[in-house]
């Protein structure tokens, strides 16, 4: 696997997932979980968003070799609805503190916690608490056409994409100098 490629946004959600051992982590859409009849605790997390991070957008192609240039990589913003279920609501609260707590804790994620391949992509990935209105959460269950949970929005930053975009940029071997003498 290249570095960057394209399976780090699996490399990511599997980071945050490792994070969060000890809890019942489902993957899922939130329209698709259902409450389970008994005694439960799960929390979900979904990747409902992914945006090009703006501050990275323009750097210039850097050298390969003498003749090759290569794009930069495409680097990416993540954002994940953290949501809790629970049989009942005070279990629900505490599974959701919990996950919290964990993301507030590795908000600068240690090497040593990231998977061996985003290890090899990034240096640092940063976990932050997105402050939505409640609003903004409204939208995002309605368009999963689900009932609005109780729910939290992370960003994770910066997962890099590497491109496989490359320019010839031959350098110049012979110089030519002409002077005239006025």
């Amino acid at each position: 696997m290249a570095i960057g490629d394209v399976n780090i946004i699996a490399e990511v959600t599997q980071t945050l997932t490792d994070l969060l051992a000890g809890l019942d982590v489902t993957l899922d859409s939130p329209a698709d979980l259902r409450a389970d009849p008994g005694n439960f605790q799960k929390l979900n997390l979904y990747l409902y968003q992914v945006l090009e991070h703006p501050y990275t957008k323009n750097q210039p192609p850097y050298s390969v070799d003498a003749e090759t240039q290569q794009y930069p990589p495409l680097t990416l913003r993540l954002y994940y609805l953290l949501t809790p279920y629970a049989s009942d609501p005070a279990s629900a609260h505490k599974v959701l503190g919990h996950a919290m707590q964990i993301f507030y804790d590795n908000a600068l994620v240690a090497e040593t916690k990231m998977t061996e391949t985003l290890r090899l992509a990034t240096d640092k990935l940063a976990i932050v608490l997105l402050s939505a209105k409640l609003e903004d959460l409204t939208r995002i269950w309605n368009a999963l056409q689900t009932p609005y949970r109780l729910s939290v929005c992370y960003e994770v930053r910066v997962v890099p994409i590497e491109s496989k975009r490359e320019q010839d940029s031959p350098r110049a071997s012979t110089k030519t100098d002409t002077f005239t003498q006025v």
